[in-house]
Formats: C-alpha cells, structure tokens, sequence
C-alpha cells in the first residue's frame, strides 16, 4: 500500500456573505500548511476551492504518516546532577520527568563554554497525519477570521460559532475518513452539489473539483471569476455595447455564484436621462447587476446580471430583473424631478434636523464648523475663499432630497448635480460632488482643490468629535470608520499635487479650534487633540509604500519642527535611499551614539567654547560644524549633501575623543558639542532613527 494519499477537507455551510469566504478560505489554507509543516510532513500543493457554500483544501499527495525522529533531552549540569561521582536527586528526578531511566543518559557537551550536562536521545515514532489533523481541525476553524460569528439550535447542542450553520463536514486522507466533530457536524464522506442543479454523494478525494464540476459547481474561484469575465464579454458583444469595467462587483458576483449564468436585460430607454452615475449605482449596490455604453460612450440601457443557475428560460430571469430595475429607476426619476424644486441652498436649514451623531450635535452644527475651518484656512488650503465656504456651505444638504436618501451612495454626487441645477459656479459644485472622496485607500483623490479642502476639514472634525465621545477603535472594531477617516486625512495631507500648507497639528488645532468657538456641545481639550495626532500618525507609519520605508518616515517626523506632511513624504523618500548606502549607514550609527550619549548624560547642550576644545578631532569637528550652520540650505536635499559631508569628523570624533572626560568643564562642552550638532541634524529628521 502506497504511503501517501490524497488530502481532502471541505466545510460545507449555508451561503457565506461575499467577500468573507476568500478570506476564511486563505486562512484555513496557510493554518493547514503550517500545521504539516510543523509536523515534519511535505504535502504536494495545496489547492483552495472557495464558494458561498463551501470552502475546500485538496493535495494530490500527502504522507500518511510522519517519519520517525530524534528528540535530545538535555538535563541539569554535571556539577548538580552528580556528587562524589554518584548522581544526586536532581539528577534522578530529571530522569524520572522525561520518562528514561539514568542509564539512557550520558554527559556531553552543550558547546556553551560552561561544562557537561546530562544528554538523552530519545526516538519519536512518527504518528499518523490522520490524528495530527484530527486533533487540530476543530480548532483551526473556531479561528478562521470573519466579521460576525453567529451560533444556531436546530435540533442538537451546537458549541461551535461560525460565519454560517455548518450543514456538512468531509474530511479525507485517501480513504480513510479525519475523523472530527465540529458545530454539531461530524466528517464524512458526502459533499454536495449546487443548491438547485446538483444532488448529494460521495465525493471523489482523488479529484473534488472535477467532481464538483459535475456537480454545477466551479470551485475554484480564479476559474469562476474567469468564467464571469468571459461571459460578459460575450453578452456586450452580442449586444453591440461596451461592458462598463467594475472589479469590486465582479469579485462580488464571484462570491454569490457556485455556477455563474450572464444574463441580458434592458430598462427602459426613458431612464436614460438620469445621470449616469444614478443608474449605475442602481444597478450595482441593488441588483448586483453590471452598466454598459453604448458605441458613443454614452449610457446604454443594456444591463447584465449574473445568475446562480443555468435557467431553462433565461428570457423570464431578464423579464424578471427588467421588472425590478424599472422599478428603482421609476422611484429614482420621481426623486430627481421633484428634487430640484428646492435649491441646496434652502435646504441647509433642514440639516439642523439630521443627527451627526449622538452627543456630537446635529449635521448642520459640523457644516458650520466645517465652513468656518475652510474659510479660516483657505490660504494654507490655497483655495479661493468664497467658492470654498459656500461648496462647504452646500456639500451636505443633498442629504435631504428625497434621491438621496433612496440611494445613500449618491450622496455628494448628486449634490455636484443638484448645485450645477441651481446655477452654482463650476468650482463649488465640483467641491460638493468630491468632497467624500477618496472612501478608501486606493480611491483616487479629489481632482480640485476644494473637494480636498472640505474632506480635510470633514474628517479632522469627525475624528475630535468621536474621540471626545469616546468613541474609539478596538483592535476588532470600528463601527465609525474612523480607521477610513484618518487614512483620508493623510492621503489628502501627503498628496504633492496639490500641496497643503498646514501641518498635522496646525489642522487639528484648527478643527478643535472650532469645536470650541461653536459651544454647541462639546470642548475639545489637549489629551483629545494628542490622541487623534497619535491615531493618525499611526496610521501613518502603517501605510505601505514603496517611495519609502517606515523608519525613513520616523525619522522625518522626528525633525525638531514640524512640516506639512507632503514636505514629510519628500524627506522621507530621500532618507530611504540614503539610508541604504555606506554614509548613511556610518552617518545613522553616530546618530544613534549620539542621541544615547546625551540622553544618558541629561545634558541638553549649551554653548560651545572654542577654548576647551583640546583634541584636535573635536577642533577639526567643531570647525565643520560651525561651517554647515552657516551654510545650511532650506532644501532637504542641500540639507542632506552637508549633513551627510559631516561623516568623516564625526567618525575621527568618536575614534579619538574620550566625550565623558574626567574635567568637568570638558565634559560639559563636549556634550554640548554633541547637542549642537544632533540639533543641525534634527532640522532635517531624526537620522538615529534610521
């Protein structure tokens, strides 16, 4: 009989909510490999299969059994486990824990220096990797990740939490069944096909996803998203139009189907004279259904869905569909009609009525705010004064038209439509329709200046008042986005092509600033001003990027005052390359010297005098630095070439200067030597932190 055998493990559950499964999938893959590995066992690939019902592992090969192998003891010191040459207690009940009798014990050399110790080797017969799995199986899926966990009484005690009820287990190295018990489920060998076309067996362990197949199911998710794409493109061709692109759906429609089926439909051509973006969202958010163009880039009333099953009437699925997208384009035109009969502007007042949230006032509160930073800022924002308060003036009132609040994604783009109705100029309706972007942190960025400044002030104010309230994220938790409104605020901040005069605490200052003069509800007081700055620059230094490294960033935020956070970025990107090469390794050692020279010593510098500077490496380096003072340039660049020019006397300083000399005076002045030269430096960053 071969050792080695085919692995399968599949769960099989009740619909996952899209997204989550690839994600639970993953993990369940690496804490599978990991555990094999751990166990000494090499299985070939490990394949992952992953649908809203199931997730799947599959290796073509795997050992039944670990190879047998060698574990050394190793017991207390020859001068504790022996006395007079006869073992002592120690020594006994050593051998007694490990399961060995004395006379399996020799002496031998650690290699430690620090003489012999008692040294066993013992052999581990290999166990069976059905058991290894076995055991740990249970415990690897209480852990796999998901945002909800939910529990369910349908007859027996179930202990176990999952995303979804667990409806079947299947388990299998070749034909022997892992035998485990998880959720009230116990493996065996029958899966199940797709809800409607597919029937109950048992699966092949050699080939599950063939089976699978067989069964209307496409397991593997890279084939079923494969299978979406090309189907859609077929059906736009056949169409005549162009497939509006949408990855997020795509990968959506991917984790709904187990057997995708692209379905053509139309809405009726009236709609065609909503805005774009109107239809489109409708069709994304509540149909799942994918936009078109038509040959002139203009919208098309062509839409496709895809459908879990391979109808036998696919023309009664798109009636179907038709029927439902008709509607909710019926109600959106009803909404963009009647909405116009009232401006933006007359609708601000109506904001006094929305909540912002409880204990932080009303929206109409944080749009005064909000317009009152703008203004207040618009130089640093460089944005034109008027057109930015009265886009922020605007910016929220599309939250009380009636289209609005049937479709809450259309929110700012429709107040950019709504105010261009109502005759606003260009640039302020450009501000309203922008102004909550980016959403995420690879959306792009507002393409105007005042969109970045409304969003600037939008979410610096969001954050204060949150973390006023207490309203903090958890490590698991942040029902407020508030994770997604710092990170904004720092791509908004960073951002070179337009830059941003202000820095970080300069921004918050202003925002807390008024909070304060506003007295609708809260103070924002200094430890809630500190604790939003150290949220953000966390979130900061935990952005990845490949212009720079997070120690180059530390360093550059260290500098001893503080720039606007583009200006940072650009330090930041200068200091990654130089920190990789020899002088800026050389220049960010004697950084580090420094910086614990001078904090040991609590001094804090002063005045050099020339006349206590006796060795000729503190003269040569004084000479040095007081010429980079003099000639220090505003650029960083220029900054970095002098600083970096300092290598060489800095080094010839720590070579032959004894900095702790015994005269006092001495002493002094050669710390305060030191602190002079680390404050040049820090006018660039903190190298120590390289």
């Amino acid at each position: 009989m071969s050792n080695m055998k085919p692995l399968l493990i599949e769960i099989g559950t009740e619909e996952i909510p899209a997204g989550v499964a690839p994600r639970m999938g993953a993990a369940l893959k690496e804490a599978v490999e990991k555990l094999l590995l751990d166990a000494g066992v090499a299985p070939e690939a490990l394949c992952l299969g992953v649908t809203p019902r199931r997730l799947l592992l599959h290796a073509a090969s795997v050992p039944l059994l670990q190879a047998d192998s060698e574990e050394t003891i190793w017991g207390p010191p020859e001068r504790v486990a022996y006395a007079d040459g006869k073992p002592t207690g120690a020594a006994h009940g050593f051998a007694n824990k490990s399961g060995l009798t004395l006379d399996d014990f020799e002496l031998a050399d650690k290699g430690d220096g620090k003489g012999r110790y008692m040294k066993a080797v013992r052999m581990l017969k290999g166990r069976a990797v059905a058991e290894i799995l076995a055991e740990a199986m249970p415990g690897i899926l209480r852990k796999l990740p998901s945002p909800k966990q939910m529990q369910w009484q349908d007859g027996e005690a179930r202990t176990d939490a999952f995303i979804r009820p667990v409806r079947w287990l299947v388990a299998r190295l070749g034909d022997e069944v892992i035998d485990f018990s998880f959720a009230g489920v116990t493996t065996g060998r029958v899966s199940r096909g797709h809800r409607v076309h597919g029937s109950t067996g048992e699966i092949d362990v050699a080939d599950p996803f063939g089976w699978l197949e067989g069964q209307y199911v496409l397991a593997d998710r890279d084939r079923r998203k494969q299978s979406i794409g090309g189907q859609l493109a077929a059906a736009a061709t056949a169409a005549g139009v162009e497939l509006v692109e949408d990855a997020d759906l795509l990968d959506e429609v991917t984790d709904l189907t187990e057997w995708p089926h692209v379905i053509t439909g139309r809405y009726s051509v009236d709609f065609l004279r909503l805005p774009a973006e109107v239809s489109r969202i409708e069709l994304k958010h509540h149909q799942r259904c994918f936009s078109t163009r038509d040959a002139g880039g203009k919208p098309s009333n062509v839409f496709f869905a895809v459908a879990n099953i391979a109808s036998k009437e696919p023309a009664a699925v798109a009636k179907g569909n038709e029927r439902v997208v008709n509607a909710r384009l019926a109600d959106a035109a009803f909404y963009f009609d009647r909405d116009p009969k009232q401006t933006l502007d007359a609708r601000v007042e109506k904001l006094s009525t929305i909540v912002f949230q409880d204990g932080l006032g009303m929206v109409g509160d944080q749009v005064g705010r909000m317009r009152a930073f703008v203004l207040d800022n618009a130089k640093a924002l460089a944005v034109d004064a008027n057109d930015a308060q009265r886009a922020t003036h605007l910016c929220k009132s599309d939250l009380t038209t009636g289209l609005v609040g049937e479709f809450p994604e259309l929110q700012g783009y429709m107040g950019g439509i709504y105010a261009r109705m109502d005759g606003e100029d260009e640039a302020v309706a450009a501000g309203v329709e922008h102004h909550y972007a980016p959403a995420g942190a690879e959306d792009a960025l507002p393409p105007n200046r005042i969109a970045r400044a409304i969003g600037i002030a939008e979410r610096a104010d969001k954050l204060l008042g949150y973390f006023h309230i207490g309203r903090i994220p958890t490590a698991s938790a942040d029902p407020y986005g508030l994770r997604r409104a710092a990170i904004g605020l720092i791509r908004l901040l960073e951002a070179g092509d337009m830059p941003v005069a202000m820095t970080l605490s300069r921004v918050i200052d202003e925002a807390a600033k008024q909070w304060n003069q506003q007295r609708v509800t809260i103070t924002i007081d200094a430890a809630t001003k500190a604790a939003v700055r150290q949220f953000i620059e966390d979130r900061w230094l935990g952005m990845s990027t490949s212009a720079y490294s997070r120690s180059a960033l530390e360093a550059a935020i260290g500098a001893s005052h503080e720039r606007p956070m583009h200006q940072s970025v650009a330090v930041a990107e200068l200091l990654s390359g130089f920190a990789d090469s020899e002088a800026g390794r050389a220049v960010a050692a004697a950084n580090k010297r420094i910086a614990n020279i001078l904090k040991k010593a609590g001094e804090s510098g002063g005045d050099v005098d020339a006349s206590l500077l006796i060795e000729p490496a503190e003269q040569a380096l004084h000479e040095s630095l007081v010429a980079a003072q003099s000639a220090f340039p505003a650029d960083p660049a220029g900054q970095l070439n002098v600083l970096a020019g300092l290598r060489e006397p800095v080094d010839r300083f720590f070579d032959d200067v004894m900095v702790m000399a015994e005269d006092e005076a001495v002493r002094a002045n050669r710390l305060a030597l030191l602190a002079q030269l680390r404050g040049l430096f820090l006018n660039l960053a903190d190298v120590s932190r390289l």
